[in-house]
Order: C-alpha cells, then sequence, then structure tokens
C-alpha cells in the first residue's frame, strides 16, 4: 500500500520574500495598526517570509514588533476556512479574538466564532470560553458557550494541574476545600492525570492571599496544596 503523498511546501522566491516583509513592515507600522488590518493577508504575508527567515523570533526582529504580536497574526492561518471567511468579510476583525479562536479544537471554531459575528460574544467571553473548553473537553460547546454568557458577572478562574503518581484525585480536591474553602470552588474536572479547579472570585482571592502570607508565588502555593504540604 503505497503511503498518502504529503502536500509540497510551496517555495517563494526572493522578490516574494522581500515584498512579504516590506508589506509586513508598511502595515504593523504603530499609525497604520490604528487602521483595521486586513488579517488574512498579514498571516499570508508571515508564511511568505517564513519561508526564508524560518523562526518567528527572527522575523519579529526584522519587522520591529513584538514576538507575541507577530506568532497572534500567524495563528490566523490555523483557522479553519469558514472561519476565515468570516474574517475576510470583515465580520471578525480583531487579531485578539482570532487567536483565541485558533486554540479550541477545530470543531468549536466556527459555532465561537458565529456567535461572536452575532454579537453575543466578546474577546473576553471567547478566553472564557477557551479555558472553560480545556476544563470541559466533552461538554457540547453549545453549552460551553451559554455557560460563559450566563456567568459574565460571575467570574471563574481554572487551575490546571498535573495528578502526581503517588496522589489521587479524591485527596487533591479534599486539600483544595480545606485550603481555600468548599464555597471557592466551583467544580474539578481530570483527563488522565491532567486536571482542573475552577475557582470563584473568592477561590482567586484566597489563593492569591494566602501565597503572600506564605511568602510563595501561586504556582508555588498551587503546589503545595495538591502535595499536601501546605499545614
Amino acid at each position: 500500500m503505497s503511503n498518502p503523498k504529503k502536500t509540497p511546501t510551496k517555495i517563494y522566491s526572493q522578490d516574494e520574500v522581500e515584498n512579504a516583509v516590506a508589506r509586513l513592515i508598511a502595515s504593523t507600522k504603530r499609525k497604520r495598526r490604528r487602521r483595521q488590518l486586513k488579517l488574512l493577508e498579514v498571516a499570508n504575508d508571515i508564511e511568505i517570509a517564513l519561508s526564508a527567515y524560518k523562526s518567528l523570533s527572527k522575523l519579529a526582529d526584522v519587522i520591529d514588533i513584538s514576538l507575541e504580536m507577530l506568532r497572534q497574526f500567524s495563528m490566523v492561518n490555523k483557522l479553519r476556512p469558514p472561519v476565515k471567511q468570516l474574517i475576510a468579510d470583515g465580520i471578525i476583525h480583531s487579531v485578539d479574538i482570532a487567536d483565541r479562536l485558533s486554540r479550541l479544537p477545530v470543531a468549536d471554531q466556527l459555532p465561537v466564532a458565529r456567535a461572536v459575528a452575532q454579537g453575543n460574544l466578546t474577546s473576553d467571553d471567547v478566553r472564557a470560553i477557551v479555558s472553560l473548553r480545556k476544563a470541559l473537553p466533552k461538554e457540547e460547546i453549545g453549552k460551553v458557550i451559554d455557560r460563559v454568557k450566563r456567568s459574565r458577572s460571575i467570574k471563574q478562574y481554572v487551575v490546571e494541574f498535573l495528578i502526581p503518581t503517588q496522589k489521587k484525585e479524591k485527596e487533591i480536591k479534599e486539600s483544595f476545600m480545606k485550603t481555600l474553602g468548599k464555597e471557592s470552588i466551583v467544580s474539578f474536572d481530570s483527563k488522565g492525570r491532567i486536571s482542573h479547579a475552577i475557582l470563584n472570585t473568592t477561590g482567586k482571592r484566597r489563593i492569591e492571599d494566602i501565597a503572600k502570607k506564605e511568602g510563595l508565588t501561586k504556582r508555588a502555593l498551587i503546589d503545595k496544596i495538591i502535595s499536601g504540604a501546605l499545614t
């Protein structure tokens, strides 16, 4: 049986690369960024330029913008064609939203993008959906969207961690509840050894207060809670 053919990498000429870099420099200048950028064109130019520069870091130095901003633009090419069409039509024009949509599973991108296009979701909502989807990977995306919309006035925070091999999920749940208080925790969700604790505003504040009192970073405090070392 023959192996499936791989799509060949497109080769661009030096002129095409230089023109793409010139367009990127022109379109991402601060004064120009105040105008609405054509995200698909920027993403396409990044793809062309990367054929020569090989890394976003090197390209960011040449264009003179932050690596994070360039990374966000590049993620537009990770979107499904129907989502790209919403961008091409000018219905979605925020690079921040496009970046966050690209972090969703492929099947989730269009339903969330349509909700954005209809004015039902903000950039912050999409960020919350990305976090909640990680915590609830089996939930229907429509229900995830509804949950975020209902909880706009009830802020929730997701703590992701790896369950140690010597620990049971039940023990870690009890440790979180003992440290933060049962009222601080919305829910727990696990997939394999990766677990998520979803906290409300009270839980987030408790994490911050205890970390400050113990002289720890929030991540170090969470590690202590998980290990049961916090007394």
